[in-house]
């Protein structure tokens, strides 16, 4: 069984547990990797402390949210070869990691002070939650915690340099009971 050295690769995430009963596992990744995972054939597992290598099946990958994913390997047929596999350290090779093109990614919004086109400043984005492409902005509003959607319609103007965000949020999401 052929090994590669921990060195020439980049740990990306874990496997988590099995996903139902024919060997599908659920894939924990750390967010900047979706598009390394996205157009990668193999995975190196840490086994023992040695990296083996992992084919995708044909079913491949299945991203259900910005930090998971449901994978199907070759080899891996069943919920018991499946569960062998579980809380293993998942890792690419540092030369199939993708980088984006110096865009802003979803998680650089956190700290962005979030206004709305109506109230003005709603305060400080603190966190961004990826719902299967739903896109939700945390923040603190007058002592409550308000999840905001995000989405280009909603979007009246960014300002990357001042690092703000004017959106013309659903009526009475900050209506306070």
């Amino acid at each position: 069984m052929e090994t590669i050295e921990k060195s020439t690769c980049q740990k990306v995430g874990y496997l988590q547990k099995p996903h139902g009963i024919k060997g599908a596992l659920s894939l924990i990744f750390e967010p900047q990797f979706d598009l390394s995972l996205e157009n990668e054939p193999i995975l190196f597992l840490e086994i023992d402390g040695l990296l083996v290598p992992f084919f995708f099946a044909e079913e491949g990958i299945r991203f259900r949210s910005g930090e998971s994913a449901i994978i199907q390997l070759d080899w891996v047929n069943n919920e018991d070869e499946a569960r062998k596999l579980s809380g293993l350290s998942v890792f690419i090779k540092l030369e199939d990691v993708v980088y984006p093109e110096e865009e802003l990614s979803l998680h650089h919004l956190v700290g962005f002070k979030l206004h709305d086109a109506q109230l003005g400043l709603i305060g400080p984005i603190e966190k961004v939650e990826d719902y299967g492409g739903n896109l939700l902005l945390l923040v603190h509003y007058q002592g409550k915690e308000v999840m905001v959607p995000f989405n280009e319609q909603l979007l009246i103007s960014f300002d990357e340099q001042d690092q703000k965000i004017v959106l013309q949020c659903p009526e009475g999401i900050f209506e306070l009971d």
